[in-house]
Protein backbone atom coordinates (compact mmCIF):
# COMPACT_ATOMS: atom_id res chain seq x y z
CA UNK A 1 0.00 0.00 0.00
CA UNK A 2 1.59 3.28 -1.08
CA UNK A 3 2.17 6.11 1.21
CA UNK A 4 -0.76 8.36 -0.04
CA UNK A 5 -3.08 5.45 0.26
CA UNK A 6 -2.34 5.03 3.83
CA UNK A 7 -2.39 9.24 4.60
CA UNK A 8 -5.63 9.21 2.99
CA UNK A 9 -6.79 6.53 5.25
CA UNK A 10 -5.48 8.62 8.36
CA UNK A 11 -7.55 11.38 6.74
CA UNK A 12 -10.75 9.64 6.70
CA UNK A 13 -10.38 8.78 10.23
CA UNK A 14 -10.47 12.05 10.72
CA UNK A 15 -6.78 13.55 11.16
CA UNK A 16 -6.30 16.64 9.41
CA UNK A 17 -2.74 16.73 8.97
CA UNK A 18 -2.78 13.75 7.07
CA UNK A 19 -4.98 15.20 4.66
CA UNK A 20 -2.64 17.93 4.28
CA UNK A 21 0.18 15.89 4.00
CA UNK A 22 -1.53 14.07 0.87
CA UNK A 23 -1.95 17.73 -0.76
CA UNK A 24 1.70 18.28 0.02
CA UNK A 25 2.99 15.40 -1.45
CA UNK A 26 0.59 15.42 -4.49
CA UNK A 27 1.53 19.32 -4.99
CA UNK A 28 3.86 18.80 -7.83
CA UNK A 29 1.07 16.49 -9.68
CA UNK A 30 -1.54 18.83 -9.13
CA UNK A 31 0.62 21.75 -10.68
CA UNK A 32 1.27 19.53 -13.69
CA UNK A 33 -2.73 18.87 -14.02
CA UNK A 34 -3.18 22.45 -13.76
CA UNK A 35 -0.89 23.53 -16.07
CA UNK A 36 -2.52 21.22 -19.02
CA UNK A 37 -6.06 22.39 -17.89
CA UNK A 38 -5.57 25.84 -17.59
CA UNK A 39 -5.41 25.81 -21.75
CA UNK A 40 -5.52 29.62 -22.41
CA UNK A 41 -2.84 30.37 -20.52
CA UNK A 42 -5.20 32.96 -18.70
CA UNK A 43 -5.49 30.89 -15.52
CA UNK A 44 -2.90 31.13 -12.96
CA UNK A 45 -1.48 27.82 -12.50
CA UNK A 46 -0.98 28.15 -8.66
CA UNK A 47 -4.37 29.94 -8.54
CA UNK A 48 -6.03 27.10 -10.05
CA UNK A 49 -4.48 24.50 -7.86
CA UNK A 50 -5.41 26.21 -4.76
CA UNK A 51 -8.91 27.02 -5.92
CA UNK A 52 -9.14 23.02 -6.68
CA UNK A 53 -7.34 22.02 -3.06
CA UNK A 54 -9.96 24.64 -1.44
CA UNK A 55 -12.85 22.38 -3.60
CA UNK A 56 -11.46 18.83 -2.84
CA UNK A 57 -10.91 20.13 0.97
CA UNK A 58 -15.01 20.58 0.93
CA UNK A 59 -15.46 17.60 0.09
CA UNK A 60 -13.07 15.57 2.20
CA UNK A 61 -11.61 12.67 1.91
CA UNK A 62 -14.01 10.33 2.90
CA UNK A 63 -14.41 9.06 -0.64
CA UNK A 64 -11.05 8.95 -1.97
CA UNK A 65 -9.18 5.38 -2.31
CA UNK A 66 -5.91 6.23 -3.53
CA UNK A 67 -3.28 8.66 -5.39
CA UNK A 68 -4.64 8.17 -8.47
CA UNK A 69 -8.41 8.50 -7.39
CA UNK A 70 -7.13 12.36 -6.06
CA UNK A 71 -5.74 13.04 -9.58
CA UNK A 72 -9.18 12.32 -11.08
CA UNK A 73 -11.09 14.25 -8.79
CA UNK A 74 -8.51 17.08 -9.23
CA UNK A 75 -8.90 16.44 -12.70
CA UNK A 76 -12.60 16.37 -12.37
CA UNK A 77 -12.47 20.00 -10.45
CA UNK A 78 -10.38 21.56 -12.27
CA UNK A 79 -12.42 21.09 -15.25
CA UNK A 80 -15.36 23.03 -13.32
CA UNK A 81 -13.07 25.74 -12.71
CA UNK A 82 -11.78 26.32 -15.49
CA UNK A 83 -15.16 26.32 -17.56
CA UNK A 84 -16.11 28.68 -14.93
CA UNK A 85 -13.17 31.31 -15.74
CA UNK A 86 -14.31 30.38 -19.48
CA UNK A 87 -17.52 31.48 -18.89
CA UNK A 88 -16.75 34.70 -17.23
CA UNK A 89 -14.76 35.62 -20.25
CA UNK A 90 -17.68 35.05 -22.06
CA UNK A 91 -19.66 36.92 -20.08
CA UNK A 92 -16.81 39.81 -20.04
CA UNK A 93 -17.00 39.48 -24.01
CA UNK A 94 -21.01 40.16 -23.72
CA UNK A 95 -20.13 43.19 -21.72
CA UNK A 96 -20.98 41.47 -17.92
CA UNK A 97 -21.17 44.91 -16.30
CA UNK A 98 -17.95 45.52 -16.77
CA UNK A 99 -15.94 49.17 -16.92
CA UNK A 100 -14.84 49.44 -21.19
CA UNK A 101 -11.44 50.32 -21.14
CA UNK A 102 -9.06 51.15 -24.71
CA UNK A 103 -6.59 48.49 -25.28
CA UNK A 104 -4.06 48.38 -27.67
CA UNK A 105 -4.08 46.29 -30.63
CA UNK A 106 -2.16 43.48 -29.37
CA UNK A 107 -4.13 43.29 -26.26
CA UNK A 108 -6.98 43.60 -28.44
CA UNK A 109 -5.73 40.12 -30.19
CA UNK A 110 -4.86 38.40 -27.04
CA UNK A 111 -8.21 38.81 -25.72
CA UNK A 112 -9.76 37.87 -29.03
CA UNK A 113 -7.90 34.47 -29.11
CA UNK A 114 -8.74 34.31 -25.27
CA UNK A 115 -12.50 34.41 -25.81
CA UNK A 116 -12.62 32.51 -28.80
CA UNK A 117 -10.19 29.76 -26.62
CA UNK A 118 -12.92 30.11 -23.76
CA UNK A 119 -15.90 29.83 -26.34
CA UNK A 120 -14.55 26.37 -27.84
CA UNK A 121 -14.15 25.24 -24.01
CA UNK A 122 -17.77 26.15 -23.12
CA UNK A 123 -18.59 24.03 -26.75
CA UNK A 124 -16.43 20.77 -25.42
CA UNK A 125 -18.03 21.10 -21.95
CA UNK A 126 -21.62 21.34 -23.37
CA UNK A 127 -20.68 18.30 -25.44
CA UNK A 128 -19.25 16.64 -22.38
CA UNK A 129 -22.34 17.28 -20.80
CA UNK A 130 -24.60 15.67 -23.31
CA UNK A 131 -21.80 12.94 -23.95
CA UNK A 132 -22.08 12.28 -19.73
CA UNK A 133 -26.26 11.68 -20.24
CA UNK A 134 -25.44 8.41 -22.37
CA UNK A 135 -21.79 6.89 -21.03
CA UNK A 136 -20.15 8.64 -18.19
CA UNK A 137 -17.18 6.37 -18.27
CA UNK A 138 -16.47 8.26 -21.74
CA UNK A 139 -16.37 12.08 -19.97
CA UNK A 140 -14.36 10.59 -17.31
CA UNK A 141 -11.78 9.11 -19.52
CA UNK A 142 -11.64 12.78 -21.43
CA UNK A 143 -11.09 14.78 -18.08
CA UNK A 144 -8.41 12.40 -17.29
CA UNK A 145 -6.44 12.66 -20.94
CA UNK A 146 -7.46 16.25 -22.08
CA UNK A 147 -8.08 17.82 -18.89
CA UNK A 148 -5.86 16.42 -16.39
CA UNK A 149 -3.01 15.35 -19.09
CA UNK A 150 -2.74 11.98 -17.79
CA UNK A 151 -0.79 9.06 -19.88
CA UNK A 152 -2.46 6.06 -20.76
CA UNK A 153 -1.38 3.89 -18.02
CA UNK A 154 -2.53 6.80 -15.25
CA UNK A 155 -5.78 7.15 -16.64
CA UNK A 156 -6.59 3.10 -16.26
CA UNK A 157 -5.09 3.29 -12.74
CA UNK A 158 -7.59 6.26 -12.11
CA UNK A 159 -10.59 4.92 -13.64
CA UNK A 160 -10.40 1.55 -12.48
CA UNK A 161 -9.97 -0.18 -15.21
CA UNK A 162 -7.15 -2.29 -17.69
CA UNK A 163 -4.94 -0.38 -20.08
CA UNK A 164 -6.81 -1.52 -23.07
CA UNK A 165 -10.41 -0.56 -21.83
CA UNK A 166 -9.16 2.71 -21.01
CA UNK A 167 -7.27 3.29 -24.67
CA UNK A 168 -10.56 1.96 -26.11
CA UNK A 169 -12.69 4.49 -23.95
CA UNK A 170 -10.61 7.59 -25.50
CA UNK A 171 -11.01 6.33 -28.70
CA UNK A 172 -14.99 5.96 -28.59
CA UNK A 173 -14.59 9.44 -26.49
CA UNK A 174 -13.19 11.51 -29.42
CA UNK A 175 -15.41 9.64 -32.10
CA UNK A 176 -18.35 10.54 -29.65
CA UNK A 177 -17.20 14.20 -28.83
CA UNK A 178 -16.46 14.73 -32.64
CA UNK A 179 -19.85 14.00 -34.18
CA UNK A 180 -21.23 15.95 -31.02
CA UNK A 181 -19.18 19.05 -31.77
CA UNK A 182 -19.94 18.60 -35.87
CA UNK A 183 -23.37 18.42 -35.06
CA UNK A 184 -23.40 21.67 -32.54
CA UNK A 185 -21.57 23.95 -34.89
Amino acid sequence: MSEITVLLGQAREGDPLAWDRVVQLLYADLKRLARSTSMDGGQDVTALVHDCYLRMCRSGADAIANRAHFLSLAAMAMRQLVINHARDRVAQKRGGGQMHTTLGKADLDLSASARAEAEELLEIDAALRRLAETDRRLVQVVECRLFAGLSEEETATAMGVSLRTSQRLWQEARTHLRMLLDDAA
